[in-house]
């Protein structure tokens, strides 16, 4: 069993950052299931966070903000104090936003 690392420690490593920096190697990350990380910039009125891939822009789903955040257990200011910090996720899938953007969909509770 892997030992539990505070979010943040992933961030800065090449292995992380070759991920993060093209759609094509997120696909493999989406492919692969491998935990990544990126700077939370803004949680928007939804509460959702958004996240900063230098690929393209993430969006973890209020839902996938937090563990319990679906039930109540677990309340809307674990999600907006990520904002200006990395966090931990698995990058889901890739999406067309309505905009003609591709957004990435992430998961920070799966991670």
């Amino acid at each position: 069993m892997e030992k539990f690392r505070p979010e943040g420690c992933l961030y800065s490593t090449p292995e992380n950052q070759k991920y993060i920096s093209r759609e094509e190697n997120l696909c493999e990350a989406i492919k692969n299931g491998y935990l990544l990380e990126a700077r939370a910039i803004v949680c928007d009125s939804n509460h959702n966070l958004i996240v900063d891939l230098p690929c393209m822009k993430g969006i973890i789903p209020r839902e996938e903000g937090a563990i319990g955040i679906a039930d109540g257990s677990t309340r809307d200011i674990a999600l907006i104090s990520r904002v200006n910090k990395p966090v931990r996720f698995i990058a889901l899938r890739i999406e067309t936003d309505m905009y003609g953007q591709k957004v990435a969909i992430l998961s920070r509770r799966i991670a």
